[in-house]
């Protein structure tokens, strides 16, 4: 069988200076509202998807631990929990093999007394439980669209049952690690950078309907096309949070809180 050719004019790989700056240039910019912890979720999740080789990913492992607020093995347990999470939910987004990676590789990076044993969906049972928590979370970042929603699956039953048990039942609705603002972020940075504008337009949405400011939107978008500048990939067919304000709604909705459940964590905003 023949070798393919090369692609014309394709991008090298970033080179470690490049994702180093990358890693610097994101974390000033990201909303400072948000708070401290929430812009390498951002990395984790974009990177796993763009970069060719995801194991490249170690040397944001490496950055974070080099900085003060994880000093200690106690904070380095705690920050590869969130990282950890992060991926877990990445794979409903992209599939399983380069989450994999990334976590394969900080793996043998890790110290030993860094390592956190914790597992998360240790007792996690596909049951009515697991539906109900799916479809409350689903419905609060659908909201007036669920029912748009539910009937794109019409004759097509499987992909319901996946979405509802097992995209939002398994992995989106838990929270006991990533808060909900922290869980919505992962999922529309995963679907925005992979350039897909349907899912990415609700998920804009989903973002402003768990509380997050419109201009603090629009700065994780400007995130993701740093990555995607760095890494060569194309981000011209996503909308603006701009472009969706409108669907939001936001006036009707005042009163619909975050449904409360055991997978809930603690909002950090």
């Amino acid at each position: 069988m023949a070798s393919k050719a090369p692609i014309e004019n394709a991008k090298p790989d970033p080179t470690a200076e490049e994702l180093l700056a990358l890693f610097r240039d994101v974390r000033e910019f990201f909303p400072k509202a948000l708070g401290d912890e929430k812009w390498y979720l951002m990395l984790f999740t974009t990177l796993t998807y763009a970069l060719p080789d995801p194991t490249a990913l170690a040397s944001l492992y490496t950055y974070l631990i080099s900085l003060p607020e994880y000093s200690t093995p106690s904070s380095r347990q705690a920050l590869i929990r969130r990282i950890r999470e992060a991926l877990v939910k990445v794979v409903s987004l992209i599939g399983v093999a380069k989450p994999l990676l990334v976590i394969w590789t900080i793996a043998t990076i890790e110290r030993e007394e860094d390592r956190d044993f914790s597992f998360t969906r240790k007792d996690w049972k596909c049951d009515p439980e697991n539906l109900e928590n799916g479809l409350n979370w689903l419905k609060t970042i659908y909201r007036g669209d669920s029912e748009e929603v539910d009937r794109r699956f019409r004759g097509h039953d499987d992909f319901r049952w996946i979405s509802y048990n097992i995209t939002y039942g398994l992995y989106l609705s838990d929270h006991s690690v990533l808060d909900p603002v922290e869980s919505e972020l992962v999922v529309l940075c995963g679907l925005l950078i992979q350039n897909l504008a349907p899912v990415t337009a609700f998920h804009l949405r989903g973002l402003r309907r768990v509380g997050v400011k419109m201009e603090d939107v629009e700065a994780i978008h400007v995130c993701c096309e740093k990555v995607a500048k760095v890494c060569g990939i194309p981000l011209d067919k996503v909308p603006r949070v701009a472009d969706i304000e409108h669907l939001v709604p936001w006036e009707q909705d005042k009163e619909t809180s975050i449904p409360e459940g055991k997978n809930k964590g603690k909002s950090k905003l």
